[in-house]
């Protein structure tokens, strides 16, 4: 069996509005085509399955409001991580008081029990394909949602191809999206420009930052050995309650950084990301 250089993996389910994704003409087709084209052959998998069993395992009202709680402390844990005596802002402050109020409304109006197993569906597809990522033996797994999006597929697969066979041992994973910008999500302060180039065709600058820290999962590139890392840490949370994966990978970022298993320069980022998110910019 030939291992691939790149294993591809797509989050998806049947309902999606994404649904191009899942097909020759959904990103992760076209950004294999274009690489084999460069001579570096790839696995994707697109998983649309819905793991969980609501017969065996129904989500309750406590479910909803554990879930929404757990995510509140999550964000406050974020927050704080990624804090420096410098960086501190009103604004930071701002955002913690409007948290609460949010999640003060939250236990008059809810949302329903359907949002909590599409988390969980969400989460298990993610891990489902990051454990058959390691099983190919590539080297690199770039776990992608159906809404991710590149119109310029040129320019992203030769970005990736370079960046992935530069990139140093210390680095475990890349985001690639453009999911949120780095001022948005208060992390300028924790990245500075690497000795590294992004070699498309747009103009991007590839960033290491000082601790790990994430956009969302829509795009991220993980090395094969942090991913089996990655999974025996979720294997050691509970499912439940339960929180966004983006939020669960933060998590584990934390907890695996302050067991000293990943240092600064763990993490690069492209900016800007090669990789859009389309339902954060209101796209169907």
């Amino acid at each position: 069996m030939t291992v691939p250089a790149l294993f591809i993996g797509v989050v998806s389910y049947p309902g999606t509005r994404y649904v191009q994704a899942q097909g020759s003409d959904g990103l992760a087709a076209r950004l294999a085509a274009a690489l084999k084209d460069r001579g570096r052959q790839c696995a994707v998998v697109v998983d649309t399955l819905n793991r969980l069993d609501t017969e065996q395992a129904p989500v309750t009202d406590e479910d909803v409001q554990a879930s929404l709680s757990a995510q509140m402390r999550l964000a406050s844990d974020w927050e704080q991580y990624l804090r420096t005596t410098q960086s501190f802002s009103v604004r930071s402050g701002a955002q913690s008081m409007l948290r609460w109020v949010r999640r003060g409304w939250q236990r008059v109006a809810p949302p329903r029990e359907s949002m909590v197993e599409r988390l969980l569906n969400i989460e298990l597809a993610h891990q489902d394909l990051l454990r058959q990522g390691v099983a190919s033996q590539a080297p690199w797994i770039l776990i992608i949602e159906d809404d991710a999006s590149s119109t310029n597929i040129e320019d992203l697969a030769n970005g990736i191809a370079t960046l992935l066979e530069q990139a140093k041992p210390t680095v475990q994973f890349i985001n690639l999206s453009e999911s949120f910008g780095v001022s948005e999500l208060g992390i300028d302060h924790l990245l500075r420009d690497s000795e590294y180039s992004w070699h498309g065709s747009v103009r991007r600058t590839v960033l290491t930052a000082q601790k790990p820290v994430t956009n969302t999962v829509c795009a991220i590139a993980y090395r094969s050995s942090f991913a089996g890392h990655l999974l025996s840490t979720y294997a050691s949370m509970p499912l439940r309650p339960v929180v966004p994966i983006d939020w669960k990978l933060n998590q584990a970022l934390m907890s695996m950084h302050a067991a000293g298993s990943l240092a600064a320069d763990s993490c690069w980022w492209v900016v800007p990301g090669p990789i859009d998110q389309l339902s954060m910019r209101g796209d169907s």
